[in-house]
């Protein structure tokens, strides 16, 4: 009983282990320059996502996505293996936990998030949906007036239409230059 509760446990630890090192690759993309608040976003709702691909994986058996605690389970004997039922609903509790707490955590970038599309694209975005009071510290007196005025102007569109090409140009150029250079780095 005791080999079987030192198996179980080093099996939660490697799970805890491979959702620490997701974590940890999503903290790094968020870190450094050049990363706009959409863009990162962009990543969080992309991590969100992964959530239910992780949970799908545990719930397949799988682990693709977890490495280490692929590699214990494969390592242990028949006789060692624990209640693979048992195992497998922690680990998706494990998971449903993360899926609902993440939101929760990043939830001040969803209430940004209209706000944010609408400084990308002003042209498309509804006024309805758009949180005016984000825009209090600009003072600007009759703000909505001036928002309706300026969505119909197809000069004031085409510029930034124009403009919003030119940043995701930049933004797949940096993307690129990111690819080669840890490409460079897993070949040396």
């Amino acid at each position: 009983m005791q080999s079987l509760l030192g198996v179980m446990w080093l099996s939660k630890l490697m799970l805890f282990t491979d959702i620490c090192q997701r974590f940890n690759e999503l903290n790094v993309k968020l870190q450094g320059t050049n990363k706009t608040i959409i863009v990162m976003i962009d990543l969080i709702r992309a991590y969100e996502a992964k959530l239910h691909v992780f949970r799908n994986d545990i719930i397949t058996r799988n682990y693709k996505y977890f490495p280490n605690l692929k590699k214990n389970i494969n390592d242990l004997d028949i006789h060692e293996k624990p209640g693979e039922e048992t195992n497998t609903e922690e680990f998706i509790f494990v998971i449903d936990s993360s899926i609902i707490e993440f939101p929760a955590r990043f939830s001040e970038f969803k209430e940004l998030s209209e706000t944010l599309k609408f400084i990308m694209y002003p042209d498309m975005t509804s006024f309805d949906k758009l949180n005016l009071s984000q825009f209090d510290w600009l003072e600007i007196e009759e703000f909505e007036m001036q928002l309706i005025d300026f969505q119909p102007s197809s000069i004031r569109i085409q510029k930034f239409i124009e403009t919003r090409k030119e940043l995701e140009l930049i933004e797949t150029e940096n993307l690129t230059s990111n690819i080669c250079k840890n490409t460079n780095n897993k070949i040396l």
